[in-house]
């Protein structure tokens, strides 16, 4: 969408605005919603192009998703970095993801805090 309206090619109906308002609703199952838009892609879009001897597999990261600058974050945690071998202030960021080996498909992500309130910032 971005592309198509940075090109004015094939620009949608509707105002930029309507899709950042979409984005925002609360009503909205964001996770059901990401999970049954990756199935769909991948279902339609990417198995038609591969070879069947590929091996599917679901793919879980967690990884850390820095927010040292942040003071007023809600559930803002130190939170230990295996990779750096350090603390800092961020979240838990938990990925599932679909790969075939060559493509990388991400389906859901949540931020996680920390259940030790002692190592959130604001309480």
């Amino acid at each position: 969408m971005y592309m198509n309206m940075l090109t004015g090619r094939n620009t949608p109906s509707f105002a930029k605005d309507t899709v950042y308002r979409f984005m925002k609703m609360i009503q909205i199952n964001w996770i059901r919603f990401t999970t049954l838009l990756s199935a769909r892609i991948i279902k339609e879009a990417i198995v038609p192009l591969n070879s069947e001897n590929r091996v599917n597999v679901l793919i879980i990261d967690d990884s850390l998703f820095e927010r040292n600058r942040s003071k007023k974050v809600e559930l803002l945690a130190k939170i230990y970095d295996h990779a750096k071998h350090k603390y800092a202030f961020g979240f838990r960021m938990l990925t599932l993801g679909w790969s075939d080996g060559c493509t990388f498909l991400p389906i859901n992500s949540v931020l996680l805090s920390t259940e030790n309130s002692k190592n959130r910032m604001k309480q």
